[in-house]
């Protein structure tokens, strides 16, 4: 993570997403933290360590180095984050049934963009 605002995005986002989408069992949905950029400034990057207790207490499965130029890491990513979420289930659906994701309505806020 390159920067303090960047990470406190990140955690925003993921109390938002948390608040908003759980799944049938009422948990929330699995997340993965990426570290994007791999492929620039490398002595930026947050240590192992440290990225995996944050994501142990913020509730991140777990966190990726990734650059999406470079497809460095992003297919691993994705496979894990997609393993996550079929875990999450109580019984992992069989062939052909599909997994069940809740989206909770909340009163949208205006919004400040650009």
């Amino acid at each position: 993570m390159a920067e303090e605002s960047t990470l406190e995005g990140a955690l925003s986002w993921k109390l938002d997403l948390d608040c908003k989408v759980v799944t049938d069992n009422g948990r929330p949905i699995p997340s993965v933290l990426l570290a994007n950029k791999c492929d620039q400034d490398k002595a930026r990057s947050k240590e192992p360590c440290l990225m995996d207790k944050l994501c142990t207490e913020k509730g991140f499965a777990g966190w990726f180095k990734v650059s999406a130029k470079e497809n460095v890491n992003v297919d691993e990513a994705v496979k894990f984050l997609v393993k996550h979420i079929l875990l999450c289930e109580e019984s992992p659906p069989e062939e052909g049934q599909s997994v069940n994701i809740t989206l909770k309505q909340t009163p949208e806020k205006a919004s400040k963009c650009c």
